[in-house]
């Protein structure tokens, strides 16, 4: 009897305690599967990019990112700044959820109040975790003038011009202080000890760095064709004797003369030779660049090239329909033209000087183009080489401008990105 009773103790503590253990069993797998989300860190799933142990705190769009804690297999939803990005449920486990941080996240470039935040929703709960979602890259569209020199204020347009740590001049010179940067303007101090040279500005904030491109470079003084001073080929248009100048109302030159446009416009293409800036040598001198030889090469396609001038304007009158035009003749005398707005580059008529860019490729009459730069370097029929600028209303009332133009230039834009 009581080896029957000892027995019978003995398999009910048996029983107890298996009873137990698959209790324990059974809630940490409700751990597992039925829990709530837990974020413990963010990585990125490329370890190229930084190492698998790295808790990072911010992405750029584009990124695809692990999300690593607990509870993450069952996750329905997750939110960037409220914005819902797909899930990868192929991989997703109770440990790691892997998404794509897609385009269209809003970040501080799309909304300034942005939340900052990354949130896993499962059908048990949330977890919300503080997380930067970084624009793209910045981009350079266009540099204000591209003549600044050293101690003067460099002002670059362009776009995502956020968390910006470093500006690189050409030549390899880091500027690291002093950057004022708000999105799509950026401005800062050119080193007192900068000389300009060949090469592209770039970019770097936390996003990467901006490609360089022909919107984001320097003069480097190659491709004069006229400064009015000591390179002046003068042919026609303005009055030379009293509107190449070193004075203007309201604008200070770049450095010494510069041509002077000072009147009303008149509307609706009205002509006026005091509008005219017509650049020749008449005895059929070369006034197009020719060296360096490798970067003024004949035979480069001519969209390589642009005609380049720094462009002040002051003046109260709406700058709205108002055209710079660059006009070449052809070896069959075929007057090829161009026009491109002011107000794409002209961004205030206070006096400040800005780079007005023109495609020499843009260059054309009733289909005919040039093709190669030696096309231009031909001159007309008489052997001429013509560089005309025609300030141009094509708005039906008269518009009133006081306009200085300088540094006149062909620049092989292409070489520049090269190097």
């Amino acid at each position: 009897m009581k080896k029957h009773t000892l027995f019978t103790i003995n398999h009910l503590l048996l029983f107890l305690l298996g009873s137990m253990l698959m209790l324990s069993a059974c809630q940490d797998d409700e751990m597992a599967e039925g829990g709530a989300p837990m974020i413990e860190r963010v990585r990125f799933t490329d370890t190229t990019l930084a190492p698998a142990d790295t808790s990072l705190g911010q992405a750029t769009l584009g990124s695809t990112i692990a999300i690593v804690g607990r509870n993450l297999a069952s996750a329905q939803y997750v939110y960037l700044n409220d914005y819902e990005i797909p899930v990868n449920s192929a991989y997703a486990t109770d440990r790691y959820l892997i998404t794509t941080v897609v385009d269209s996240v809003p970040t501080v470039a799309t909304n300034p109040d942005v939340m900052n935040t990354l949130r896993v929703v499962n059908p048990y709960g949330e977890a919300t975790y503080e997380f930067r979602t970084l624009p793209p890259a910045p981009i350079v569209d266009g540099v204000a003038n591209q003549y600044v020199k050293a101690g003067e204020t460099l002002t670059l347009y362009g776009r995502y011009f956020y968390f910006v740590d470093t500006v690189y001049l050409p030549g390899e010179v880091a500027v690291t202080e002093g950057i004022s940067a708000n999105g799509s303007t950026l401005s800062l101090t050119v080193p007192a000890d900068y000389t300009p040279t060949d090469g592209t500005i770039q970019v770097s904030s936390q996003s990467g760095i901006s490609n360089p491109n022909r919107a984001s470079q320097l003069y480097s003084g190659y491709g004069t064709v006229s400064n009015f001073d000591d390179t002046f080929p003068w042919g026609w248009g303005i009055n030379a004797e009293t509107h190449v100048t070193t004075e203007a109302t309201g604008i200070q030159p770049i450095e010494n003369k510069f041509a002077l446009v000072d009147m009303s416009l008149p509307g609706n293409y009205g002509w006026s030779n005091d509008k005219v800036i017509n650049l020749v040598d008449w005895g059929g001198a070369q006034i197009y660049p020719t060296a360096p030889a490798a970067i003024y090469d004949p035979t480069l396609s001519i969209e390589s090239f642009d005609a380049r001038m720094e462009v002040a304007v002051s003046s109260s009158a709406s700058l709205e329909g108002v055209e710079l035009q660059v006009y070449y003749q052809d070896q069959n005398n075929t007057e090829l033209t161009t026009n491109v707005p002011l107000t794409d580059f002209i961004r205030s008529q206070d006096g400040r000087w800005y780079t007005v860019s023109v495609p020499l490729s843009d260059l054309e009459n009733s289909g005919t183009r040039l093709s190669t730069y030696g096309d231009i370097l031909t001159g007309n029929a008489n052997s001429e080489h013509h560089f005309r600028i025609v300030i141009i209303n094509t708005t039906a009332d008269d518009v009133p401008v006081t306009m200085a133009i300088d540094n006149v230039r062909v620049v092989n834009a292409e070489a520049e990105i090269e190097e």
